[in-house]
């Protein structure tokens, strides 16, 4: 057996050097995306002085007696800790007992007191005001419809604030191309009837699509004109490297610094897989690093396996977390809920289902963590092993002697690029 190291795993829960033992005769290939170097403290405090397609924080705050910023969760890697103080530094004709900080995670649970910590920093969560927030709570405000219906209900600490910002990573998504801008605001502290009309009755813009596409409003859209609608001054949007560092930062207009922001995610995150690579590998490893702390970002990680032409896929996600966040869909059709819930109850054990490998187009996905009832419902073909040893076991007599292996080390950020 030989290691392979080159690539990190368990965000937020240890940042740690993934290494993993194939077999000495089996030929490993990295995929690994453009990636950019992590930002000095010098850049950081450069982006805040050169916005994006508005004033600078600092003259915003003028005049304002009170600030809510808007931060993405733990299932985002976005290291939030490095960027606040700089930004504080900005709002500092704010007095600081009038700033708070909203958790924005949608639907998604509450964080810990730990786990805000961790996302804040230490001295942060201590001293200023956290809340997290709760779309099922009926402590919204109004804001009327949009044109076409939507209602607009928003977290009464973030539309009491005079100054709104949002702060959140730019990263690879299905509904709205790349995260960011708006989207702390619609979904991140919308209330209920609004994310139900947001996730019902429009289409996503696209896995990485920066740009709309054609004149149909799209989750992007809605997202931005609901922003508008609520005042959103500005956010700070952080584009992270392979590492989970801080690689680009920008500052500003909620739809342009997103929108510049997005084209250094893209590269940032391009890669480049050879018409080679694609025809000869045998298996393709998706380290879900740095989206694996909970079991649901696995999906974001599999956007690589529709380019190989004959190979298995194997998903690695610790899911740490061991939780499936997406509430939103259980209040919807809560019979449903319900029902999984008792399947659950009454089908899970300490134990997974014995390993059946039968064909290429099975998922398999090494995860200590992801609870096998949840696995199966949303995986319901694919399987799911406890232990490295296991994985290279089952697959050994499936593959050559020689296999050709392909290892993407950031597969839930990282976008086709075409060179």
């Amino acid at each position: 057996m030989k290691p392979y190291r080159l690539m990190q795993t368990r965000a937020w829960y240890g940042d740690e050097e993934l290494t993993l033992q194939f077999p000495s005769s089996w030929e490993i290939q990295k995929i690994a995306p453009k990636d950019a170097p992590e930002l000095t403290d010098a850049e950081i405090r450069s982006a805040f002085q050169q916005p994006i397609g508005s004033t600078g924080l600092s003259e915003m705050a003028k005049g304002k007696k009170s600030a809510a910023i808007v931060v993405d969760d733990l299932s985002r890697p976005t290291p939030a800790s490095r960027i606040i103080p700089v930004l504080l530094q900005e709002l500092s004709e704010i007095p600081k007992e009038e700033i708070c900080f909203v958790i924005g995670g949608g639907s998604h649970r509450p964080l810990t007191a730990d786990e805000i910590s961790k996302k804040l920093g230490a001295d942060i969560a201590a001293e200023y005001r956290v809340f997290n927030h709760d779309f099922m709570s009926g402590e919204h405000r109004p804001y009327g419809n949009l044109p076409d219906g939507l209602p607009i209900y928003i977290n009464r600490a973030v539309a009491d604030a005079d100054l709104k910002i949002c702060l959140g990573g730019i990263y690879p998504h299905g509904s709205v191309g790349f995260g960011g801008g708006s989207k702390l605001i619609l979904p991140g502290v919308s209330g209920f009837a609004t994310m139900f009309y947001f996730h019902t009755f429009y289409r996503g813009r696209g896995h990485a699509v920066i740009d709309q596409q054609g004149d149909q409003p799209d989750n992007r859209t809605i997202s931005e004109a609901v922003a508008k609608v609520v005042g959103l001054e500005a956010v700070v949007n952080v584009v992270i490297n392979s590492r989970r560092q801080v690689a680009g930062l920008f500052v500003g207009d909620f739809v342009e610094a997103q929108h510049t922001g997005a084209q250094f995610a893209a590269q940032t995150y391009g890669t480049v897989i050879p018409p080679t690579v694609r025809a000869e590998t045998d298996l393709v490893v998706l380290n879900c690093y740095p989206l694996d702390s909970d079991p649901i970002q696995t999906s974001k990680a599999l956007w690589a396996s529709e380019h190989f032409e004959n190979a298995y896929i194997l998903a690695i996600n610790p899911a740490c977390d061991g939780i499936c966040y997406h509430g939103l869909f259980d209040q919807i059709d809560y019979q449903r809920f319900l029902t999984q819930q008792n399947k659950a109850s009454a089908d899970s054990s300490t134990s997974t289902p014995a390993p059946a490998l039968e064909s290429k187009d099975q998922l398999l996905v090494w995860s200590s963590n992801f609870p096998a009832d949840q696995f199966y419902k949303k995986h319901p073909t694919a399987i799911l092993y406890r232990e490295w040893e296991q994985v290279i076991e089952i697959l050994r007599p499936k593959l050559p002697a020689t296999a050709k292996v392909a290892v993407f080390p950031c597969a839930s950020i990282q976008v086709l690029s075409e060179g």
